[in-house]
């Protein structure tokens, strides 16, 4: 009667403590101690587990829960995996709560607490795995949409490459087309010269060939000239014999113009008849 008063303190104590005190440490020495004297009661494991448990050492409360399921009481095994499911869902375990409280409807399918935090546990759960596979589904959409927007700036890039590819090409072909034509214009350029300067040439040659040939006629005809016997310069008695036969030849050409022409008339006309 004493062991059993024993732990029903001590499970109020477990119930109500929130901290390590003198007397909760002291109420484990006690149970440790029972334990060892009294192995094969799995309440006193029980109870000290509850202790570990509102004390916050959940290491201990698992350990002693776990020495309870060894029990042959039912209703002490379905009671210690209700509480081990608790703790695993406090800690963020729910999945393997899920699990005990399941182990635990076994023992005890009519429990009410058993069932709801079983029901609970099922739900969060599956929220859980409905909130980790949208999370993987917008984790992919993301990894799609960066491999996405990544093939679209390499092909971006790669378009724009090309882009400035052909534009250099062109602006190539353009300069070597302008220096060809530049060449080709310089080329014809050079050619007129050659032929304005062939003209000119040709023309100079011709107006130096004029040129010596008008200064070889006028050397001849200076030549020439100077080759004739140049008239002696009139006295001025011959300048006045020259006058005065000038001015006879005067007088003669004028009685010459006054001159009347004669008529001749014939004697007598023989006339002629035709033998034929």
């Amino acid at each position: 009667m004493r062991i059993y008063l024993i732990i029903l303190v001590s499970f109020m104590m477990a119930q109500d403590s929130t901290s390590i005190s003198p007397e909760a440490v002291e109420a484990i020495q006690d149970y440790e101690n029972l334990i060892e004297k009294f192995p094969d009661m799995k309440g006193l494991n029980f109870n000290l587990a509850n202790i570990h448990s509102k004390t916050g050492d959940m290491e201990s409360a698992m350990r002693q829960y776990e020495q309870a399921l060894s029990s042959q009481d039912e209703e002490l095994r379905a009671h210690a995996l209700y509480n081990m499911g608790n703790l695993q869902f406090e800690n963020g375990n729910v999945e393997e709560s899920s699990k005990l409280f399941r182990e635990a409807l076994k023992l005890s399918s009519e429990d009410e607490d058993i069932l709801h935090n079983y029901a609970l546990s099922q739900k969060v759960l599956k929220e859980q795995q409905e909130q980790e596979k949208q999370q993987d589904q917008n984790k992919e959409d993301q990894e799609n949409k960066e491999d996405q927007e990544k093939q679209e700036q390499q092909q971006d890039s790669e378009q724009n490459q090309d882009d400035k590819n052909q534009e250099e090409q062109e602006s190539s072909e353009q300069k070597d087309s302008e220096s060809q034509k530049q060449e080709e214009g310089e080329s014809e350029e050079t050619e007129e010269d050659k032929e304005k300067e062939s003209e000119t040439s040709e023309n100079e040659d011709e107006k130096q060939d004029e040129s010596q040939k008008a200064d070889e006629q006028k050397d001849e005809e200076k030549d020439r000239k100077q080759g004739e016997p140049q008239p002696n310069e009139l006295t001025e008695e011959q300048k006045r014999n020259i006058q005065e036969a000038e001015a006879i030849l005067n007088a003669l050409k004028a009685d010459k113009d006054n001159l009347k022409k004669k008529k001749y008339k014939a004697k007598g006309r023989v006339k002629l008849e035709k033998d034929w």
